[in-house]
């Protein structure tokens, strides 16, 4: 997996639930896993433009308690499908335990939101946590994933990552 991204920011703020904020909860209760199908309902109730214009490779930039709430997966499957990628200034375990599971890259980033707009375009590492802003000519530092996390991002998601376990 290439772990170095570059793509355009699309930035919320604080407190964004996992249910009726990620991901419409009618997806979940539809049993809904496909993340192609999922892919075009993300953000929908917060911007309806978000799911038609992010581009792979694109970054969902969130503030503080980003996915809280009810530990469903739709919403983070929902950003596999888009192939997009979080910057978060905090989460809690359990949305950064389905994140990775669901095969998301993820960084904790305490104050990305103050040095990010929407459209700005960022440059991410994923391996060593190093965050440009080409557009605004800031960079910082986060601490990455672990490398058990990235593996399982790498491989796609926790069953993928299980599953090539198995055949090693």
């Amino acid at each position: 997996m290439n772990w170095t991204w570059k793509g355009k920011a699309w930035v919320f703020g604080d407190d964004i639930s996992n249910d009726d904020g990620i991901m419409p909860l009618a997806m979940t209760r539809q049993q809904q896993y496909d993340p192609g199908v999922l892919a075009t309902h993300c953000f929908e109730q917060i911007d309806p433009l978000f799911a038609g214009s992010a581009n792979p490779q694109d970054f969902v930039v969130a503030g503080k308690n980003f996915g809280h709430g009810n530990p469903h997966i739709q919403g983070f499957l929902g950003l596999k499908g888009k192939g997009v990628a979080l910057l978060v200034e905090s989460m809690g375990r359990g949305p950064l335990r389905a994140c990775v599971n669901a095969g998301v890259p993820v960084i904790q980033v305490p104050g990305i939101t103050a040095n990010c707009a929407r459209g700005d375009v960022l440059e991410v590492n994923f391996e060593t946590g190093t965050i440009h802003n080409h557009t605004r000519a800031i960079a910082q530092q986060a601490e990455p994933l672990a490398p058990v996390m990235r593996d399982i991002v790498a491989a796609g998601g926790g069953i993928l990552h299980m599953v090539q376990r198995l055949a090693d």
